[in-house]
């Protein structure tokens, strides 16, 4: 019966399923295996067993998805593929602008179809899809340009780290082969423009004159920036500081054109025409002209959709309104969740890895809590006649259907969701949505027309833009739900309980499993197996070309030596984008210990915003102390925090928590030297080496410390002989000497470095002199995350997160 009633449910469940599965496992159906179902599928049209034909039906679309990734995961590179010409040279490459270029506070991303190379004075035929990034300023350049550039070629790869982001998979789904860098808006020459033209580009055109328009009539950029979002869908362009109130406040969903905006839109043009149409008795007469406007709302919204980019988002409202308005023209009932069914199947079977894009799944979630909670809440507590209060009643079930339906994903995704759109909808929806969306678009045809009132016209909108960010300001201050814990199977239940509350039938089931499956996930967390297994897990994260490790203690107590960070400043905070996603994710939510070895940008980067986020119980650095910018916001975080600070040199011990113990060997005690900066290479000599010790087993932690930090711990007689030894320096050719080497002793070096760094770590020298000796090597370069335990006897290695 369900079935008969939701007839793409199964299609598109048997579909996603085997795209999910084929996404993790990275399994692939051969073509000849789907060609085999959909035989199987033809052929139980011929018989009448319903069940047979059921059956078939899910094998043959979970089969599909088990092979629709294959273009985009597995993809087959030629011999001239700009993939192959990674490496450390610069290349000078020309090629086609393939979409429109992407704007943004930290620069534009083209990307650029490459043709052809230029390499010593001759032109190679290259092919495949590179994403070019400008870090500054902006380029003016479009859809089909032709343009040559220099830049080093790369392929992405992940670095091994538990919770970062998987950006060459998000790349490969957009078809990116590669991706270079230039240094401005000069570096990029335009050889010839329009080189291909086509109708995305004409439309393209319009795009970016409109949102010239709307920049130069409206100054400020906060406000133009959120004008631009809402009308042409450019969301880039607004700060960072404040795409993040929006969030916060809980009405980022305001900034995406979806439903709410492309419905208004084709209300606004239906209203429109039929209010000029029955001014004509001609067409009165003859037409029945409510049914016959509702048409004129369809090339308007295709044309939308092109207009502002394609976003899933506005992809699904498009076919959704569609729907709703051919099934009104043709006088038939309408259905919400099968008209988001069909949204749903068109958009993942065009494009398979939409259904991975996370604007997709939060649009449609959103949409289906709206579908599943709101007409039971109306029908069975809203008695009231009174218009205008049922409809204040319907907008409250929708924003809250609506959070909660999303509460659970965006909390698996960003560790923290929003609940004060609840009551903030209530003031920005009307003030954006029924004021600034309808006058800015308005405005647009009169930016060709006459521009005079579309100026006018912008500037009303932007006043309203400018309220809404000052209430967005209060209503970002007010407490978000911030949970690190959301797990895979939390995202199984939840969309269990979705499918339960829309499909199924019996109330008393449908109620019973609307609570049981909560309740089996609140059961999970709180039965979850303790961190403390009276083992040390000492955990090397890969962080690129920079050192962080952490280690539990057997009692469970965390201690975390270093922050990596970038070398250079980015203007981005390694500790918020991925420092503290990996620990979130390793299941850490207070730091006992935190261990800071010298404050070089590459160990100390992240530690102000760990010390800003995490409880921490003390804070320990080498003997005198740090110097530097980031080294002063870390002080200052751990200040506001009261944290504990103490000073340790040579000789100091400390007995930790689980039989655990610390001896310092380096540096001897000294004093902060009159005019020392950040980058003065002694900070890697006076850089804290300690030996840790549990049981038998111990490890030695040489931070960045040199061949003359080596000299002088091997003078001062000290037991350095070391089950582990974690490499000096990154695998450095000045640092391990061979003295150094044949006193610790290890059985094991452990190397924190980034793939293809180009300090060309760890040296070969280095890595030589270790297997010669017959050391085993892991490093996160290669190996990932790499974590050691140890009971205190027996001890074992293994890479807990691989890099690519």
């Amino acid at each position: 019966m369900i079935l008969q009633e939701r007839p793409l449910l199964l299609p598109f469940l048997a579909l996603a399923v085997g795209l999910t599965v084929a996404d993790q496992t990275g399994f692939r159906m051969p073509l000849y295996g789907v060609a085999a179902f959909l035989a199987c599928l033809i052929l139980s049209c011929l018989t009448r067993r319903r069940t047979l034909f059921v059956v078939c039906v899910a094998l043959f679309f979970f089969a599909l998805g088990l092979c629709a990734l294959s273009p985009w995961k597995t993809p087959q590179y030629p011999s001239a593929s700009i993939r192959t010409m990674a490496g450390p040279q610069s290349l000078t490459l020309e090629g086609v602008v393939r979409s429109r270029p992407v704007a943004s506070p930290d620069g534009t991303s083209l990307l650029v179809r490459t043709e052809q190379l230029f390499r010593g004075g001759s032109r190679e035929a290259v092919s495949g899809d590179l994403m070019l990034y400008v870090p500054e300023g902006e380029v003016s350049l479009d859809q089909g340009d032709r343009i040559r550039f220099t830049t080093r070629v790369t392929v992405p790869r992940r670095l091994g780290l538990p919770g970062e982001f998987d950006y060459p998979r998000y790349l490969a789904f957009q078809g990116v082969a590669a991706i270079g860098r230039v240094a401005s808006p000069e570096d990029v020459v335009l050889i010839r423009g329009a080189a291909q033209d086509s109708l995305q580009r004409r439309v393209d055109l319009v795009a970016r004159r409109l949102g010239d328009f709307i920049r130069a009539s409206v100054p400020d950029e906060e406000v133009s920036s959120v004008l631009t979002a809402l009308l042409i869908g450019d969301q880039k362009r607004i700060p960072a500081d404040l795409a993040a109130a929006y969030t916060r406040a809980g009405v980022n969903h305001i900034l995406s054109i979806s439903g709410f905006h492309v419905g208004i839109i084709s209300y606004f043009i239906v209203m429109a025409a039929l209010l000029l149409a029955t001014r004509s008795e001609y067409l009165a007469l003859r037409f029945n002209l409510r049914r016959a406007v509702l048409l004129l709302s369809l090339p308007a919204m295709l044309y939308y959709l092109v207009l502002t980019g394609s976003a899933p988002a506005t992809a699904r409202s498009v076919i959704m309104l569609a729907a709703f308005v051919l099934a009104l023209y043709a006088e038939r009932e309408t259905d919400p969740v099968n008209a988001l069914l069909v949204a749903a199947f068109l958009l993942v079977a065009v494009n398979p890895p939409s259904l991975f894009d996370i604007s997709f799944q939060l649009s449609f979630l959103a949409l289906w809590g709206i579908c599943v909670i709101v007409p039971p809440f109306m029908e069975r507590f809203v008695r009231t006649e009174r218009r205008w209060l049922r409809t204040l009643l319907q907008f409250v079930a929708a924003s809250c259907a609506a959070s909660l339906a999303t509460a659970v994903p965006v909390l698996f995704v960003f560790n923290q969701a929003s609940l004060n759109g609840v009551v903030s909808n209530f003031l920005i929806v009307p003030i954006l949505g029924y004021g600034a969306v309808l006058a800015g678009f308005c405005a647009l045809p009169f930016v060709y027309l006459f521009p005079p009132l579309a100026t006018l016209l912008l500037l009303i909108a932007a006043k309203m833009v400018l309220v809404s960010n000052w209430l967005i300001e209060l209503f970002a201050g007010l407490p978000v739900l911030s949970f690190h814990g959301i797990t895979r199977l939390d995202m199984l239940l939840f969309l269990a309980v979705m499918c339960a509350a829309t499909f199924l039938r019996g109330r008393k089931m449908k109620t019973c499993l609307c609570l049981l499956l909560p309740a089996a996930a609140v059961v999970a967390h709180l039965f979850a197996p303790s961190g403390a297994d009276g083992r040390l897990h000492i955990t090397m994260l890969s962080v690129g070309q920079a050192e962080s490790l952490l280690l539990r203690l057997p009692d469970g107590a965390v201690v975390l030596v270093d922050g990596g960070g970038y070398l250079h400043d980015t203007g981005r905070d390694f500790g918020e984008r991925t420092l503290a996603p990996a620990l979130f994710k390793l299941g850490v939510r207070r730091i006992d210990h935190m261990i800071l070895t010298h404050c070089h940008p590459d160990h100390i980067g992240g530690f102000p915003f760990v010390a800003g986020t995490f409880p921490v119980g003390s804070f320990w650095e080498a003997t005198p102390g740090g110097i530097g910018d980031q080294y002063d916001q870390l002080r200052a975080a751990l200040d506001r925090n009261r944290v504990p600070i103490r000073q340790l040199a040579a000789g100091d011990g400390i007995t930790l928590s689980g039989g655990v113990s610390l001896r310092v060997l380096s540096p001897r005690t000294l004093q902060k030297r009159p005019g020392m900066q950040a980058n003065d290479m002694d900070l890697n000599e006076d850089s804290l080496v300690f030996r840790l010790s549990y049981g038998s087993f111990s490890m030695l932690f040489t931070a960045d410390s040199g061949f003359p930090a080596e000299e002088r711990m091997l003078a001062d007689g000290r037991d350095l002989r070391s089950t582990v030894l974690k490499v000096g320096h990154h695998g450095s050719r000045y640092s391990t000497s061979e003295a150094f080497l044949k006193r610790v002793a290890p059985k094991l070096a452990m190397i924190s470095a980034g793939r293809g760094n180009r300090f060309g770590l760890p040296s070969p020298d280095t890595l030589d002199s270790l297997e010669r000796r017959g050391i085993p090597v892991w490093r996160t370069d290669y190996d990932g995350t790499v974590e050691l335990v140890s009971d205190g006897l027996i001890w074992s290695v293994s890479s807990i997160c691989s890099a690519d």
